[in-house]
């Protein structure tokens, strides 16, 4: 699906996709989420539905969230 197609699916079909993509046992590469599935993730992740496995990951995400929210 295109960036174009991403951005026009609600926030409840972007978490939707990605909590299928995480339960299915896809690991996801931060770099290729768009903005709306980073916000998404962020979601999962509170609501304890997705974890960060790697710790090396886990500030790398942070900043890049903070980026996604604060613009």
């Amino acid at each position: 699906m295109s960036e174009a197609a991403h951005k026009a699916d609600s926030p409840e079909v972007v978490v939707g996709r990605l909590r299928k993509k995480v339960l299915g046992g896809s690991g996801l590469l931060l770099d290729s989420l768009t903005d709306a599935e980073l916000v998404a993730m962020q979601a999962l992740i509170f609501k304890g539905e997705a974890e960060i496995v790697s710790s090396a990951c886990k500030p790398f995400l942070i900043a890049k969230l903070e980026t996604t929210i604060i613009r």
